[in-house]
């Protein structure tokens, strides 16, 4: 893969991620009824282990995924794996927040963007 393409295909994954994050954050004001936080409730101790470990997580993949194709499918799917627990977390702990249907959403959105990829 040339240089050009390569480079290509960074910046439209940035541009992906940034249209993602503005998606939630739409989807953050439209769908949430309160401003419950898991911080507020029991689950924070769990769901704090979980941001730390998918950090390292995502941190390590940073430098042991270096190969552009699969460095993006390792990312999306962690990007899957990370909403997917969250809307659990969510779900479990400030259900009436409704703020569980954005992070399924924004999974759904990281499952479609994936196999786009994927298949492209």
């Amino acid at each position: 893969m040339n240089k050009w393409k390569k480079k290509v295909i960074q910046v439209s994954f940035y541009l992906v991620l940034f249209i993602a994050a503005v998606i939630q954050f739409v989807l953050d004001k439209i769908i949430s009824k309160t401003g419950e936080k898991i911080s507020d409730t029991d689950g924070f101790i769990p769901y704090r282990w979980f941001v730390v470990i998918g950090g390292i997580g995502i941190f390590l993949s940073l430098f042991f995924v270096n190969e552009p194709p699969y460095k993006y499918v390792w990312i999306g799917v962690l990007l899957i794996i990370v909403f997917g627990v969250r809307s659990i977390f969510q779900w479990k702990y400030i259900r009436s927040s409704q703020k569980h249907i954005t992070s399924l959403l924004m999974m759904a959105i990281s499952v479609v963007g994936t196999i786009v990829y994927v298949l492209i």
